[in-house]
């Protein structure tokens, strides 16, 4: 902070009605305030003496209501010029316009306190009262312009607020001579609290500067004691080294001498900022000295003998008497093991550890600073989320290593893919991400993801074998698509979704069907944890008909959800929201539970047939369930039937089949669901030892359309079954003709809504026929 002339002041900084502009104005506002708390003890005094007076005076002739209320105003402002003081003392760091504000309000009130004496008094006592009256406010304005001139806008409101109350009151006694010869006293020491409080403003602010010069100073002389990473520098006015140190001489790599003269900048920018190619810090550097300011721990990299250093320079300007900048001098500390440090952690904090690649936090910074240019020169920008297909098959069977080394290939080939201000990241796992600074359609967007798909879909050489993956891409567009990263991150992630789930290797653009999809599957699966303590499921049967006999041969248990707001919720929707969130568990374990309770209430030729979801078969406590259901209800094993569908396949079939080991060994029967819907293999059917095979519906509705090959592929199954000694089931039976196509073709049992539809636990009864007492009866 360089000394201030008087005249540089504006009326706004010296009344204390401008913000403070910087960090130094912030320093002297306080001053103010700790000078003015020091200094208002006299005109308080002032205030005390003269109400003492008065009080004494006018006791008995004012009316006690008035006497009172006056009193009352003196303790209130008081006690806020107290608490004020206090503050003010104490404070260390700056103070605003609106600390000024409030010590100016103070004087304002003590101002408004004694306009009384002068307004409501006067017209109660005799000449001399009222001349006491009129001595003792003179007495209060001279206190004020005297001492309250470092916040002159207080003084002038406390001077100001009395001279007026006091020449009304000589007013209204016709001393009109007085009257105005009192405001005329009044305003010269408005204008003296003015002058002075002009001279204050500046002498505070100048003495702050000459404190921070004085820091400065302490710090430079500080070598003696300073560390040897540390070191003392000096200019001349032409930025010339002047007295080089042998510390300087040595960190520089040069003899004191050569130092000697040589420009401060060629030294720390080498020769290229005489052709005005200046880094950002050099240019700082510079700026700061041609203006004459002080600087403090400025970092910059500086080249010696083709070595980077990083130096950190602290530096404040030399003055003549006339206050001309003559030279620099300050402290430089080499702080290259420190800075090389804080890269370090800046890196670990910013970049995957093992691709290099931006990380997840940091992607999102890319992805705000890409958006924030994009929105500033009116073009799109777009975030693509890429997963890579089979990429956990080749981590589980050629362990992490290998993997780790396929995922540093596939940061490579993002890399030399990216154009311009492009960026790319590893979100986690096989999950990465490419942000595209520019593009202009859509179709070339799609272009590109297209290219991503199949550069990281090309063989991978790790370890001398040739390994071969797949990439899904969900991408987000902005504006299009959201303002913000996180919402282009969202629904990045629910075009990714789709891209999955729509059989991989392709491209998803995000698409406001799905935030509505995935909003309503976040209000089904808020809705499926309560639903089981809601009692919101309920079970349904649907019997199975043996085609030889025309008999029921048993029921299969279907679970629905009616929930009060969103209805009857389809199970295609909730069970696999169900599998995903773990609650298949429980769910599926309250239907074993009520499934086997009911089917208790059956005769005993009725077996009872229960879904498995491949989730459920995941649960190493299956069997454990099982046999609780049971135990618990009292049904035989052998009437219980286990459902399951060729998906598990997709999944982990010999988790699968130790699963069905487990429950065949308890005696319970099992049936292999929707055959035929993709993924089934002979050696899994025999291997798992199936009791009964259900024929998907699919295939009934091609044959009763007439297509030959798929009566071809129920014949070659039941077939196949019938070797097996594998019963087989026609599932979805919906008409007559249906009926009569599996009838012919040698289906041992059909179910469906031709034969009945799925009815409550209640109804089942009545398709059980009479035991002979019963008919009897």
């Amino acid at each position: 902070m360089a000394a201030l002339d008087t005249n540089q002041l504006g009326w706004l900084d010296i009344l204390g009605l401008r913000e403070p502009r910087d960090g130094e104005w912030k320093l002297v506002r306080a001053a103010q305030l700790r000078e003015l708390s020091k200094n208002s003890l006299l005109p308080v005094v002032a205030v005390l003496l003269a109400t003492l007076s008065a009080g004494t005076l006018f006791w008995g002739q004012v009316p006690n209501e008035m006497m009172a209320v006056w009193f009352a105003m003196l303790v209130i402002g008081m006690a806020s010029i107290a608490s004020a003081r206090r503050a003010n003392l104490a404070r260390t760091g700056g103070a605003t316009r609106s600390d000024v504000m409030r010590s100016v309000a103070n004087c304002t009130i003590l101002g408004l306190f004694w306009s009384i004496p002068s307004l409501f008094f006067a017209e109660y006592g005799n000449l001399e009262q009222i001349v006491t009256i009129a001595a003792l406010s003179l007495a209060i304005m001279g206190a004020t312009a005297l001492m309250l001139n470092s916040v002159p806008l207080g003084g002038i409101m406390l001077n100001g607020l009395v001279a007026i109350s006091v020449s009304v009151m000589l007013f209204r006694l016709d001393l009109t001579l007085l009257a105005g010869l009192t405001f005329s006293y009044g305003l010269c020491l408005t204008f003296t609290l003015l002058i002075n409080g002009r001279a204050a403003v500046a002498r505070l602010r100048n003495d702050i500067a000459l404190a921070a010069q004085n820091d400065v100073v302490k710090l430079m002389l500080r070598q003696e004691n300073a560390a040897e990473s540390d070191w003392l520098w000096q200019v001349d006015a032409r930025k010339c080294i002047v007295d080089a140190s042998q510390r300087f001489a040595a960190a520089a790599g040069l003899a004191p001498r050569k130092l000697e003269g040589m420009p401060l900048l060629d030294l720390l920018a080498g020769d290229q900022w005489r052709e005005e190619v200046l880094s950002d810090e050099t240019r700082e550097l510079l700026t700061k000295m041609q203006a004459g300011k002080t600087f403090s721990d400025l970092l910059m990299p500086v080249m010696l003998n083709g070595e980077e250093r990083w130096w950190k320079i602290s530096g404040t300007p030399r003055l003549s008497t006339n206050r001309h900048v003559i030279g620099y001098r300050g402290v430089i500390s080499d702080v290259t093991d420190r800075e090389a440090m804080e890269r370090r952690i800046y890196h670990m904090a910013h970049f995957d550890a093992l691709t290099g690649l931006s990380n997840r936090a940091h992607t999102n910074e890319l992805l705000r600073d890409r958006i924030a240019k994009a929105a500033d020169e009116h073009r799109y920008c777009a975030f693509l989320m890429i997963d890579l297909d089979r990429f956990k098959a080749i981590n589980d069977t050629s362990g992490h290593p290998v993997g780790d080394k396929l995922l540093e290939q596939v940061a490579v080939r993002l890399n030399g893919m990216l154009q311009g201000s492009d960026a790319s990241g590893r979100l986690g796992g096989d999950e990465f991400a490419v942000i595209i600074g520019n593009f202009r359609s859509s179709d070339e967007l799609d272009k590109r993801a297209r290219d991503i798909i199949i550069q990281l879909s090309k063989p991978y050489r790790v370890d001398g074998h040739d390994l071969h993956i797949g990439a899904s891409v969900g991408s987000a567009i902005y504006p299009k698509d959201g303002g913000s990263a996180s919402a282009l991150l969202r629904k990045a992630d629910l075009a990714l979704y789709r891209a999955k789930a729509s059989g991989r290797g392709t491209h998803s653009p995000y698409e406001p069907s799905l935030l509505q999809k995935a909003e309503e599957r976040r209000a089904i699966e808020t809705a499926l944890r309560e639903a089981l303590d809601k009692n919101e499921l309920h079970l349904v049967y649907q019997p199975v008909v043996t085609l030889a006999s025309k008999e029921v041969a048993g029921f299969e248990a279907l679970l629905r959800w009616t929930h009060p707001e969103l209805g009857l919720v389809p199970p295609e929707k909730f069970i696999p929201i169900a599998e995903e969130t773990r609650l298949i568990d429980s769910i599926g374990e309250w239907v074993f539970r009520e499934a086997c309770m009911e089917a208790m209430n059956w005769p005993e030729q009725y077996r009872l047939a229960v879904n498995l979801s491949a989730g459920q078969l995941r649960n190493p406590r299956l069997g454990e369930l099982v046999i609780q259901a049971l135990a618990s209800s009292g049904l035989a094993p052998n009437r219980l039937e286990l459902e399951t569908t060729e998906a598990i396949l997709n999944n982990d079939s010999e988790q699968a089949i130790q699963t069905f080991e487990q429950l065949r060994g308890l005696g319970v029967t099992m049936a292999l669901d929707d055959f035929g819907s993709g993924y089934s293999t002979l050696g899994f059917i025999g291997r798992t030892s199936f009791n009964s095979i259900k024929i998907d519906k699919r295939f009934i509705r091609d044959a009763e359309a007439g297509s030959q090959s798929s009566v071809a592929i129920i014949r070659a199954v039941i077939a196949m079954a019938d070797s097996l000694g594998i019963a087989t089931i026609a599932e979805g039976i919906e008409n007559d003709r249906q009926y009569v196509i599996a009838e012919k073709l040698g289906v041992a049992q059909v179910q469906g809504y031709y034969l009945d539809r799925p009815m409550e636990g209640q109804d089942v009864q009545s398709r059980f026929p009479l035991a002979p007492d019963e008919a009897v009866a």
